[in-house]
């Protein structure tokens, strides 16, 4: 059997990926952040005080715990971490007032790259590629991430925890 227009959607996806991440990295390198670390902020600035596993939860960059993720951002003084009031074993974490300065500035350079995407594709071209990888996702561990984050429009449980 020859999978021909499957390998060529695989890769064309692949490819995609490391072009957005490769540029969304040289852009954020000037906040001294990473991709992944640029996203703990997002999630942070979206829903606050979260433990480890919630943050875990609500990203796509990384499956598993943040905890290295996360004990950097601490470490670098963007996010605070404070013993859970009703669970003295966890912790839980939002951002510093560093952290929400540098979450603007995240904000900022992915605005640019929204406008970068939105000279190459019309909203119409947007919606119909959005329809077509939901349609994968919905077959995914990362659905419910994307459930959980609003990602995905007009779902029922969109940002319900």
């Amino acid at each position: 059997m020859h999978y021909q227009q499957e390998e060529q959607f695989r890769y064309q996806i692949l490819a995609m990926q490391r072009a957005g991440n490769r540029e969304l990295t040289v852009q954020l390198k000037e906040l001294d952040l990473t991709p992944s670390q640029a996203e703990v902020l997002t999630v942070l600035n979206e829903r606050s005080m979260l433990t480890l596993k919630e943050i875990g939860q609500h990203l796509i960059c990384e499956t598993g715990s943040p905890s290295r993720l996360v004990n950097t951002l601490v470490k670098n003084g963007l996010v605070e971490g404070k013993t859970d009031e009703q669970d003295k074993r966890a912790r839980r974490y939002r951002l510093s007032n560093q952290g929400r300065q540098k979450c603007t500035a995240v904000k900022q350079i992915e605005d640019r790259l929204y406008k970068h995407i939105q000279s190459i594709y019309t909203e119409e071209e947007l919606n119909i590629m959005n329809q077509l990888f939901t349609k994968y996702i919905e077959q995914t561990d990362f659905h419910s991430v994307f459930r959980k984050r609003s990602l995905h429009e007009g779902d029922p449980d969109s940002g319900e925890l």
